[in-house]
């Protein structure tokens, strides 16, 4: 006679080979083979799907903070009109500023070397290639007015926009320590331009002007080289924002040194602003910091007077 076994339910001795409990009714075998089958698969899924120290490793990675935990907001647009930004605001708007210039030196001496001159060369250029980027733009021309609706662009946007002063000053001054300079070429060529036409100063160099500068370089260069690789689209749309502001004058190399840093370092925070919450807070974000420097050299220079 074999040996008894007890039921797995009711812990009475039954025959080994019931099918069921004779007291209880619990089924026996079927139950151990769904088990052992069901093991079986868990533990051949297992293998040749992932190892456990993979499966591991994935969940302690997925917990990490990294500088890029976030989903990316930049605008989804086709990579050759990413490029097309790009030349518009960098190439074709030295070359709009050259036939101006060209244009403006056929008057008379006075009004060629004069700051009146320079402010129709910087005004003209930026309202044409302001309407070029609204030609190019074309049907994607929502995603942009979109990206202006949504009211965390404005809180983000003045917020960055605070920020990234704050951290370009620190930069300027800590660059100061080193060797005392002033301002650079363009800054000097603003507050110039903005002390003889305030008005226009206010909406093309705080207004228009960003927002051309943002199309260039955020949803130009920086979006097509972010297809590529995103480290590097940070690291040279940084570098060409800074050096766009960056003037070659052996006279003045110091001084356009000593503020290179801190246009680098605005180049930098302004991509994270747009990979981060968009266009709309990446400019809104961009406007206010140059509007406020422009309304507080406004105020100083009245002070002055």
């Amino acid at each position: 006679m074999s040996e008894k076994v007890k039921c797995k339910k009711c812990g009475l001795e039954i025959d080994p080979d019931c099918q069921t409990c004779p007291y209880c009714g619990y089924p026996q075998h079927e139950e151990i083979e769904g088990k052992n089958e069901s093991n079986s698969k868990r533990i051949t899924n297992a293998f040749f799907d992932k190892p456990q120290t993979q499966i591991n490793d994935e969940k302690q990675s997925n917990s990490k903070i990294t500088f890029f935990s976030f989903n990316s907001r930049t605008i989804d647009i086709n990579p050759y009109k990413s490029l097309a930004f790009f030349i518009i605001g960098f190439f074709l708007l030295k070359t709009i500023a050259l036939i101006f210039s060209l244009i403006a030196s056929t008057q008379s001496w006075y009004f060629n070397v004069s700051g009146a001159a320079t402010s129709a060369i910087n005004f003209s250029s930026y309202f044409l290639i302001f309407g070029i980027f609204v030609l190019t733009l074309g049907k994607d021309i929502s995603k942009i007015f979109k990206e202006f609706t949504k009211s965390d662009s404005y809180i983000y946007g003045i917020a960055f926009g605070f920020f990234m002063m704050i951290v370009s000053s620190a930069v300027t001054s800590f660059m100061n320590l080193f060797q005392q300079a002033g301002v650079n070429a363009n800054e000097a060529a603003i507050d110039s331009t903005t002390s003889l036409y305030p008005f226009l100063s206010i909406v093309i160099f705080g207004m228009i002007g960003p927002i051309c500068e943002e199309f260039t370089y955020r949803v130009g260069l920086f979006t097509f080289i972010k297809k590529y690789n995103r480290v590097a689209a940070y690291l040279i749309t940084a570098l060409v924002f800074g050096l766009l502001h960056f003037t070659f004058n052996i006279d003045t190399i110091v001084t356009e040194l000593i503020n290179l840093p801190s246009y680098i370092v605005s180049g930098l925070l302004l991509c994270y602003f747009y990979d981060y919450k968009g266009f709309g807070a990446s400019t809104i974000a961009h406007i206010t910091n140059n509007l406020f420097a422009l309304l507080m050299q406004l105020i100083l220079s009245s002070i002055v007077l």
